[in-house]
C-alpha cells in the first residue's frame, strides 16, 4: 500500500498514535523524525504522498510550518495538517490546516476525511508521478 500520509513528530509516542489512526483507516502511511528527514523523503516519494501530518516543533533547524511552505511550493497537491500546543500560528501557506495539540482520534479522522485521504488513491497517483 503506498504510504498516502507521511507523519513527521520529534515525539515517539504521538508519532505512532497518528500512525495507529491511519494505519486503522487502512491508509498508507509513513514516518519521519524531522523536517529534514520528511523533505528527504519527499524527494522520493512526493507522488505516492496527499496529506503531511507534523507537528509544529520538530528536531533539527526547520519546523513544521517549513515543511508545508517547501511542500506548498514542490509539491502543491500535498495538504499538511499542522499541530501546535502554542497559540495559533500565523501566515500560514494555503495548503495547511491547523489542528490543535490536543487531537484525538476522531479529530485526525476527521481531518483526514475532510481532506479526501482514501486508501485508494492509484489514478492521481499516477498522474503526479508523470508531472513530478
Amino acid at each position: 500500500m503506498p504510504p498516502n500520509v507521511l507523519v513527521v513528530g520529534g515525539d515517539a509516542q504521538v508519532r505512532s498514535a497518528a500512525v495507529a489512526v491511519i494505519e486503522d483507516a487502512h491508509i498508507g502511511c509513513s514516518a519521519a523524525v524531522s523536517a529534514e528527514d520528511a523533505l528527504a523523503y519527499l524527494r522520493e516519494h512526493a507522488p505516492d504522498v496527499q496529506l503531511i501530518f507534523t507537528s509544529f516543533e520538530l528536531p533539527g533547524r526547520l519546523d513544521g510550518v517549513d515543511v508545508a511552505r517547501v511542500a506548498a511550493l514542490r509539491w502543491p497537491w500535498i495538504r499538511v495538517l499542522v499541530t501546535s500546543g502554542g497559540a495559533r500560528l500565523r501566515d500560514l501557506p494555503s495548503n495547511v490546516i491547523f489542528l490543535p495539540s490536543d487531537w484525538d482520534r476522531a479529530d485526525l479522522q476527521a481531518q483526514i476525511s475532510w481532506v479526501g485521504v482514501t486508501a485508494n488513491a492509484s489514478e492521481s497517483q499516477q498522474q503526479r508521478r508523470t508531472a513530478a
